[in-house]
């Protein structure tokens, strides 16, 4: 039976005092140290060959994206010919060449059309947004001069006409859904856009409007209709998270093939330029590479561990992109002809998590690219060390294990992995890895949004499903050295867990509106109480300190009570560490609050916040605004308030 908490607690009890006797610490400005990783993400643009500025055949194109701006960015491998041009968005997705030699790329916030002629050089935003597209996220062209646009959040279709220079919206595909996420021009001029969450298949006529719903009922579930490509008489349809590739007839709209993913991968993406009845695919998260033969119904393996492959030309010479780098690929030689960055983002990438080690050291990731950073106090340096594990996303949970380790859970797929920062760099899924990928937590799960080195010695997770990838959130358990792990699915409503706090014996635990007490050894709740928290922090002593809404709650481990409660100096926090100094801080938006232990009172100590929060071994604080990192030196604040 639920206990309810309630904030009408005794007289008797001790209530928590903003300020202190010892005084009012003076208020401090933090310190900008810089901006971590700059490492941009080019995983869901669409790489394009097209004309060169100065007239030459086969120059590879593709648009990066940023939380701080993206480009388009240009190379011909064989004059070393470069291009960078800003977008006016955040990043570039779709790709295509229309019919009449220019570039059509799909904004990201906003979700405009830009159009890109090698011949003037001249960038244009043709709009799009105005019909409520925040993502572009695919284009295709049409033989008879049109552009077409896969938007979200409004799952439709728009239609540009290159020869009016007008742009339609033919409309939403279905008002219950928010992605057109891929599109494709068949031969015959039928527009195919492929919907999520869940996965849809339209085929529209556009000079009518009319279209219908093909995918087969038996893939209805799945998340996504991720990718397409025409190839001669066939579309070929990725659908996430696994019904593989489909192959459609185009004429009769009918499914004729189905290719599996190899063992080990967990969707297909396409890569254009194979003959008609023929396409070549890559791997996720692999990265290698097939050439498919429709009739023979024959997968081939071309290449391993190429990255993503975005166009093969002659049959012979692969363009893509491994992590930051474009390559040129040799299938011919079996060798790299070059491997080359096009292009740094020029303010970095948000970050996404903090965490500060048992050495004193602060580590983090960015949002999206899958790198990792480390920042020594003691030199003032910030590393981008590299990307994480194999797929594409982010690391979007962090914990400094008490055995000098940094746990971590990333998007996609809630995979999880292990970091030694006393040893080499060396990422990988092999035991000596570093970080090593252990793997994924099943069960619909995709993103993790809390993560703890238990005192059992295994991971506990949090995580959400998203895209439509499961039913329920989910709390999670697994051990490093077996691989064993396990999920539950219901022990707060939504089953997600979004904050862990490690004590000696037990887990607390918050989801759902929850605040619950977790026994690793009995796997089951010492105790669970009605309360919806931000935040929470696990002092010294024990005592856990609470976050919720606009108050501050102290439970006692022992008693598994609450004892005291008091309003927030700075309202909610959103991130709570207890320091090498023994306080507990916490971090809202505008501003930093400390409790110190034993007398229990909260203070304000700064008139400014951020993102997230982590210590070093000073108990110097660290918190991020966007794609900056910064800093609050606490221990000059805290000696000058006992003067």
């Amino acid at each position: 039976m639920l206990t309810r908490l309630t904030m009408c607690l005794t007289p008797a009890l001790i209530v928590l005092v903003a300020g202190a006797a010892r005084g009012e610490p003076q208020m401090r400005t933090a310190e900008l140290i810089g901006v971590p990783i700059r490492a941009i993400t080019y995983g869901n643009s669409h790489g394009i060959i097209a004309r060169s500025p100065e007239g030459r055949d086969g120059m590879f194109y593709i648009g990066y994206y940023s939380t701080t701006g993206g480009e388009l960015v240009g190379y011909h491998a064989d004059s070393g010919e470069h291009v960078r041009l800003r977008l006016g968005s955040s990043g570039g997705y779709g790709g295509c060449v229309g019919s009449d030699g220019a570039l059509y790329l799909g904004g990201v916030g906003p979700g405009d059309l830009y159009r890109y002629d090698p011949a003037t050089g001249e960038l244009q935003d043709l709009g799009g947004s105005q019909f409520g597209a925040s993502y572009i996220w695919a284009t295709a062209a049409s033989p008879d001069g049109k552009v077409y646009c896969a938007c979200y959040p409004t799952c439709s279709v728009i239609e540009y006409d290159i020869a009016s220079g007008e742009m339609r919206d033919l409309g939403t595909l279905n008002p219950e859904r928010k992605y057109a996420r891929s599109i494709c021009v068949d031969d015959s001029g039928k527009v195919w856009a492929g919907v999520g969450i869940g996965a849809q298949l339209f085929v529209i006529e556009p000079a009518t409007g009319e279209r219908r719903q093909v995918l087969p009922e038996q893939y209805l579930g799945n998340s996504s209709c991720y990718d397409l490509q025409v190839s001669g008489r066939y579309v070929f349809a990725s659908v996430l998270q696994d019904a593989g590739l489909l192959v459609f007839d185009a004429e009769s709209e009918e499914v004729v093939r189905r290719v599996p993913t190899p063992e080990d991968t967990v969707w297909w993406m396409n890569c254009h330029g194979a003959p008609a009845g023929e396409a070549y695919f890559f791997a996720i998260p692999d990265g290698d590479l097939y050439h498919y033969d429709v009739e023979a119904d024959e997968l081939t393996l071309l290449a391993e561990h190429l990255g993503q492959c975005e166009q093969v030309v002659d049959g012979r010479f692969v363009h893509g992109i491994d992590d930051q780098e474009y390559f040129l690929y040799d299938l011919e030689t079996g060798e790299h002809i070059e491997k080359r960055e096009l292009a740094e983002a020029r303010d970095g990438m948000r970050v996404q998590t903090l965490a500060g080690d048992a050495s004193g050291n602060i580590f983090g990731s960015t949002y999206i690219n899958q790198h990792m950073f480390g920042y020594r106090p003691d030199t003032g340096r910030i590393t981008d060390l590299g990307k994480v594990i194999r797929v594409g996303g982010q690391v979007d949970s962090m914990h400094a294990g008490r055995d000098g380790r940094i746990y971590m859970g990333a998007y996609v797929r809630a995979t999880l992995s292990i970091f030694d920062p006393s040893l080499p760099w060396r990422p990988g899924m092999s035991r000596d890895s570093n970080p090593r990928e252990l793997g994924e937590i099943g069960h619909g799960q995709y993103r993790t949004r809390a993560i703890a080195l238990g005192p059992d010695d295994r991971i506990w997770v949090g995580s959400i499903p998203s895209y439509n990838s499961g039913p329920t959130g989910a709390f999670s358990v697994w051990d490093p050295e077996s691989g064993e792990h396990r999920s539950w699915l219901d022990l707060v409503p939504g089953g997600a867990v979004g904050a862990i706090g490690v004590g000696e014996r037990y887990l607390y635990c918050a989801g759902g509106g929850r605040f619950f007490v977790w026994d690793p050894v009995a796997e089951a709740k010492a105790l669970e109480l009605e309360m919806a928290v931000s935040s929470l922090a696990v002092a010294p002593d024990g005592t856990v300190v609470i976050s919720a809404g606009d108050e501050i709650a102290l439970f006692d481990p022992e008693s598994l009570e609450v004892t005291q409660t008091t309003t927030s100096p700075i309202g909610a926090m959103t991130s709570m560490i207890c320091a090498p100094d023994g306080n507990i801080y916490g971090v809202s938006d505008a501003a930093v609050a400390m409790v110190e232990p034993g007398t229990w009172q909260a203070t304000k100590i700064a008139d400014e916040g951020g993102k997230l929060l982590a210590a070093d071994a000073d108990s110097t604080l660290y918190f991020a605004r966007g794609a900056q990192l910064w800093r609050l030196r606490v221990a000059e604040m805290i000696e000058r308030g006992g003067q």
